[in-house]
């Protein structure tokens, strides 16, 4: 015997098709109850001929439009194969969606598809098993309906992609014409290769209009699965450069906007701007790149008169010094990528530093030698790494390699760093580093990694600065919205356009308790383990008074660095507790999640901070499908 709920009448309802033995029986959804429709629904004898023709019972049976004509049929198993064919079901409207998944399985197999026209709400999903609960096909019944206002899908990868322009269809004949209206219209949705997570966007007032900077806190991640029993290693804290012509001052006070807009939950525990006082010909990078622990520390380096190196070549032989002086988004990328994300073919990039060395032809061996290599990176999530592991690969860091005595390549630093903003810059320290007179370079890895400018300085790095920290004036959270994609020239990486934003939300959102809104400054003073958590879409307002900075000496500029410290957790299936706000991260832990000896600090402190603060309760990890005027 087998059973399905499919929809036989395209009337919006799902109805019961049972096979037991030589009957089929049809109970029909009419709204509020169940109506035995089979015998006016299935002919007489339908199955039993085949059946007692070769001595067995009907046992199993699939389901799906296999005439095309806009309603569901059936071929049943009972010995032979028969086919049931349904004739009437498309008296009503129908529309079938066809999956073509791109970061999931083809098929789209396991994905949950809704449908929602007018008052009408609709929700299938594809199966692989045998025997399946519901038909192989998704086929939306619409009664009287021309077409739905939106279809939804839930990819199996955790990708939400709505669809709003469904009304022009095509057919299953070509088009949905008036002649024909009963033939299925088809619509099909192709997965977006759209990152589900990543981190928090930080815009700030450049005098005119909210600047897109970067986005930040990457190292903050946690829980990720990086291999079989191995998750990644937060690094909670980051400095996140801000050029002097990116943050002016608006009425007496610096303002930033931290804008929370991808499918993970953030918990940010101090916020601080640190103002870097120095000579307008000096810049001045803080020591960031994401590395495997131990992390680094802080250190501010001056830069003076940095340039490009000599030569960039990469494994092709292809000079690739045009694309990586400027920053311009034009980087080398003629490497083959992998079919999961995140990953790519072994690529190296060889750089002759030679001629940017000062004092003898080759430079002295302890003389001081800073890269400064600006890029973005293309992740891998949890899921793709899962799937690299079953395919016998892993992810190799970018490895800085210098030629050794014998002139080999000899590693030097095992993992340099990658850039964890879209863009930030990653500083490699060379000092003492080169083994030999040769001052070339070569980077090699595995990883997306798209490096846009590389300068070099040879620099003392003495120029003097002076930094002064400004604590958060205003700290305000609240619901926002989605910020607008934009690029220049249709690559990545992506930047936002702040002033458009969106009220639809493209995620799913962890259930739990989420920070009240309003004001947020306490919790961003110190360091602490009293998060503000956000969800999707939220934003934190923050201002700093720019009158408590002293003034700067004559020919002397400011650059400013945004101290932030915090974890993030993303909604991938295989990273650690995925579909929760709990539990909560702490700086204590050992990793994430944490061992049962560990728990989250119980002091009478942070559970007011619980109970005052973490009040904004979400239930349901996807919004409802909204109805629309249309019916």
């Amino acid at each position: 015997s087998a059973a399905q709920f499919l929809d036989y009448d395209n009337d919006g309802l799902l109805d019961l098709i049972a096979i037991s033995g030589a009957s089929l029986r049809v109970l029909r959804n009419v709204g509020n109850k169940w109506m035995d429709a089979s015998s006016a629904a299935v002919k007489p004898d339908l199955l039993g001929g085949a059946a007692k023709q070769e001595g067995m019972r009907a046992r199993h049976f699939v389901s799906g439009d296999t005439d095309a004509d806009g309603d569901v049929d059936l071929i049943v198993s009972a010995g032979a194969l028969k086919f049931a064919r349904n004739d009437g079901g498309n008296a009503n409207r129908s529309m079938r969606v066809w999956l073509a998944g791109k970061v999931s399985n083809r098929s789209g197999v396991g994905a949950k598809v809704e449908a929602r026209t007018g008052s009408l709400w609709q929700k299938l999903e594809t199966y692989a098993a045998s025997p399946a609960p519901a038909p192989a096909d998704v086929v939306f019944g619409l009664g009287q309906r021309t077409a739905p206002d939106a279809v939804r899908v839930l990819w199996p990868a955790g990708i939400v992609q709505a669809e709003t322009e469904v009304a022009g269809a095509e057919g299953a004949s070509g088009a949905n014409s008036a002649k024909n209206p009963a033939l299925a219209q088809s619509l099909t949705v192709t997965e977006l290769d759209r990152k589900p997570s990543s981190c928090p966007y930080l815009f700030a007032w450049n005098g005119e209009r909210f600047e897109f900077i970067s986005d930040f806190m990457g190292g903050g991640e946690m829980g990720a699965w990086l291999a079989p029993g191995i998750r990644n290693q937060p690094d909670s804290d980051e400095y996140v450069r801000i050029r002097s012509d990116q943050l002016k001052e608006r009425d007496g006070r610096y303002e930033l906007r931290v804008t929370h807009e991808l499918e993970e939950v953030l918990f940010m525990d101090r916020l601080k701007l640190i103002a870097v006082a120095h000579p307008a010909d000096v810049e001045v990078y803080p020591n960031e790149g994401l590395t495997g622990p131990p992390h680094r520390t802080f250190k501010l380096y001056a830069t003076h008169g940095a340039r490009p190196p000599a030569k960039a070549v990469d494994d092709h032989g292809h000079d690739m010094l045009p694309r990586i002086a400027e920053l311009d988004r034009q980087y080398p990328d003629d490497f083959k990528l992998h079919r999961l994300r995140g990953y790519a073919e072994t690529h190296s990039l060889t750089l002759d530093l030679n001629s940017q060395i000062k004092g003898s032809p080759n430079g002295a061996a302890n003389e001081r030698t800073l890269l400064l290599l600006t890029g973005w990176t293309d992740y891998a999530f949890s899921s793709d790494n899962v799937a690299a592991e079953q395919c016998g690969m892993s992810l190799l860091p970018p490895a800085l390699q210098v030629r050794n005595a014998k002139g080999e390549w000899q590693t030097v630093i095992p993992d340099m760093g990658i850039p964890i903003g879209r863009p930030q810059t990653v500083t490699v320290d060379l000092t003492g580093k080169f083994l030999s007179s040769s001052r070339e370079v070569r980077i090699t890895t595995n990883m997306r990694i798209y490096w846009d400018r590389i300068l070099v300085d040879t620099s003392d790095g003495n120029s003097p600065t002076s930094m002064t920290e400004l604590d958060p004036a205003v700290a305000d959270l609240r619901w926002r919205g989605f910020s607008a994609e934009q690029t220049p020239d249709g690559r990545e990486p992506y930047g936002y356009t702040y002033e458009l934003v969106s009220p639809t939300s493209p995620w799913k959102t962890m259930l739990g308790r989420y920070t009240r809104e309003g004001d947020v400054r306490p919790l961003l003073s110190r360091t602490d383990d009293m998060f503000v958590i956000a969800r999707t879409g939220d934003q934190v307002s923050v201002s700093f008074d720019a009158t408590k900075l002293p003034g700067l000496p004559a020919g002397w500029t400011r650059t400013f660095l945004l101290y932030v410290d915090g974890f993030s957790k993303e909604m991938d299936i295989n990273s650690a507790s995925p579909d929760q706000v709990m539990p909560l991260p702490f700086h204590g832990m050992s990793g994430y999640p944490y061992k049962a000896t560990e728990a989250y600090p119980q002091t009478p402190e942070h559970r007011e901070y619980m109970e005052r603060y973490n009040t904004r309760v979400i239930h349901a990890p996807v919004p409802q499908l909204l109805m629309t005027s249309k019916q």
